[in-house]
């Protein structure tokens, strides 16, 4: 990739991120009733005031508002793809394998919680780069065998077809996470290796390897808190193929039997900056505010366009994911203080 081309996707990015809602504006949210009220500040903020200036803040549905936001994002990802002309191309798009496991997951939730709601707000049908899904045979999805209809050929047909089943309540979906966790890392690993060499790899390995370890951190601690399940069951789903981890260390944790050990254990390592005594409410909290943290280190001070691209997409779903909080927030009327111990930025 020419220089020319570097410092084009470097500054699009840093632009972009320059425009991203700041402390102060969650504190404002937080604080705020309706979604109305929410749709009418971020019509204010540089970053929303484009893809919300001609919505209707009376009418406007919490669904179509999230489909929004979730096309704002997507939109901006599609700008920095744009510029890329070099041989790594594949590796910027990375992001949509992402996503698209991220809706398939989605969908499954839908059928297995029998929720009749609208989910295009969470189907970016409306990318315009070339993917193997067409996400508008997701849209009327009902059951398990609705679903392999809308992948046939594709490679989520094949992932998805051993779990087959017409019960809703059999669905295994915690193992299709898992096989769809697997076939993301095989991919992004390989292109790495196929692309990168030198510190570049090491430390584009290293933030996705983190990645990996602070998710299986997650599951190994919601699924002995929440579900006490069983250490084989919970090692059967951990990601430990490109784990940082040794096979030996995971074995070890899922035999804790106390899982808020896990926290102060993996915060002994010094990994974060991240308190463990802030006592915080949710395991995702403590595990995104590292990766966070780490990716807006990246934004910063890197300068290598593959860390900043990576970077950028972490931070900006940070951002989705803090805003589709809050609307929820909104809607089950949480409290202020609620609503900011679950948000990250």
């Amino acid at each position: 990739m020419s220089s020319l081309a570097n410092n084009a996707i470097v500054a699009k990015a840093k632009a972009m991120y320059g425009k991203f809602l700041q402390p102060e504006d969650y504190d404002r949210m937080a604080k705020l009733k309706s979604i109305p009220d929410l749709v009418k500040y971020l019509q204010n903020h540089p970053h929303y005031e484009k893809t919300l200036k001609d919505v209707q803040t009376i009418t406007i549905h919490r669904g179509h508002l999230e489909a929004l936001i979730r096309k704002n994002r997507v939109e901006q990802i599609i700008k920095l793809i744009k510029l890329v002309y070099s041989k790594d191309k594949d590796f910027y798009m990375l992001d949509v394998v992402y996503q698209q496991n991220e809706i398939i997951l989605s969908v499954l939730r839908k059928i297995i919680s029998d929720d009749s709601a609208d989910i295009s707000g969470s189907i970016p049908f409306f990318y315009n780069v070339p993917t193997e899904i067409d996400f508008s045979k997701l849209l009327n999805v009902t059951n398990f065998a609705d679903l392999l209809k809308a992948l046939e050929n594709t490679v989520y047909y094949s992932i998805l077809k051993p779990f087959a089943t017409d019960d809703k309540d059999k669905i295994r979906y915690i193992d299709i996470e898992h096989a769809l966790e697997v076939y993301l890392y095989r991919l992004v690993f390989k292109t790495i290796d196929q692309f990168y060499h030198g510190k570049l790899k090491h430390d584009l390995e290293h933030l996705f390897k983190l990645r990996i370890d602070l998710n299986n951190i997650t599951k190994i601690y919601r699924l002995k808190k929440f579900y006490n399940a069983d250490p084989l069951s919970i090692r059967n789903v951990l990601v430990d193929e490109f784990s940082e981890m040794s096979s030996k260390t995971l074995d070890k944790l899922v035999m804790i039997e106390d899982p808020d050990q896990l926290l102060k254990d993996f915060d002994k390592k010094g990994v974060t900056s991240v308190a463990i005594e802030d006592e915080y409410v949710f395991i995702e909290y403590f595990t995104g505010k590292m990766r966070f943290e780490l990716a807006k280190k990246i934004m910063y001070f890197s300068g290598e366009v593959p860390e900043i691209y990576t970077a950028f997409t972490i931070l900006s779903q940070f951002e989705l994911d803090n805003l589709i909080q809050i609307i929820e927030a909104i809607r089950y009327q949480i409290n202020e203080n609620e609503i900011k111990q679950m948000l990250i930025y």
